[in-house]
Parts: C-alpha cells; structure tokens; sequence
C-alpha cells in the first residue's frame, strides 16, 4: 500500500518535472513562433509525451496495478492543465490518461515478461529442483 501511494506521488513529481522540461524546450525553440503554434505543440506533441513517459514510469516501477495508479497519479497533473473553469472530464484530459495508463500497462507487461523469461532461462526444463541433500 505504501508503495503504491509512493509511485502516485513519484507520478505526480515526474508529470509536473516534464512540464517544466517542455516549458524549457518551448522557451527554446518559440523564436519565430507564434502562440497558435507553440499551443498546437504543446497539446498535440508535449501533453501527450508528458503521458506516456509517466505512464512508462509507473509501469515500470509498479508490482500490481499499473491503469490506476497511472490514472491516480496523472490526474492533478490533468486537472491542473484543464484549469478550474473546464469539466476534467472533456477534452483532452480522458485522451491523456487513457494515453498514460496505456504506456504503463505495456511497461508493467514488458517488466514482468522479461521477469518470466529470465526464471525460464535459469530453470529451462521449467520444473521445480528440489534440493532433498540438505
């Protein structure tokens, strides 16, 4: 449980850090810009790698349940995007946390494939050697 309350957290730090990151970047490359098309960056490139990449996280670091701690974990960073005035549940937040819980099912699945395939290769014959000498 505190582990799962932990990842939530780290979840929430590693959205808001990737905000600033992309804040960073978009800082960087706005000369010559305008603001309708860092906005279409920022909705269509960064909001959505922001998701996925903390998605990533969670499906990596998690032991069970990846979907919700991803959503849990995603969801101030999306109700923060969608300011107090818009509904949290139109627009672009379900597609950004359907986005996030996505990348940490296929992270937690790649993890724990990996896991099983490293046991096979230590046990090939895929029994179970019980040690009676002792």
């Amino acid at each position: 449980m505190i582990r799962r309350v932990l990842l939530v957290v780290m979840a929430t730090i590693v959205s808001y850090s990737l905000v600033a990151l992309s804040g960073y970047i978009l800082y960087t490359v706005s000369a010559g810009c305008n603001e309708a098309r860092l906005g279409l960056m920022v909705r269509f490139i960064f909001s959505p790698i922001i998701a996925i990449l903390t998605g990533v996280v969670v499906g990596l670091l998690s032991k069970d349940h990846p979907i919700l701690t991803s959503a849990i974990g995603l969801a101030p960073w999306i109700f923060n995007l969608l300011g107090p005035d818009k509904p949290a549940l139109l627009g672009p937040g379900p597609v950004y946390m359907a986005l996030g819980a996505i990348a940490a099912l296929l992270a937690f699945r790649l993890r724990r494939r990996d896991a099983f395939v490293k046991m096979e290769n230590a046990n090939p014959s895929g029994h179970q050697h019980l040690d009676i000498t002792q």
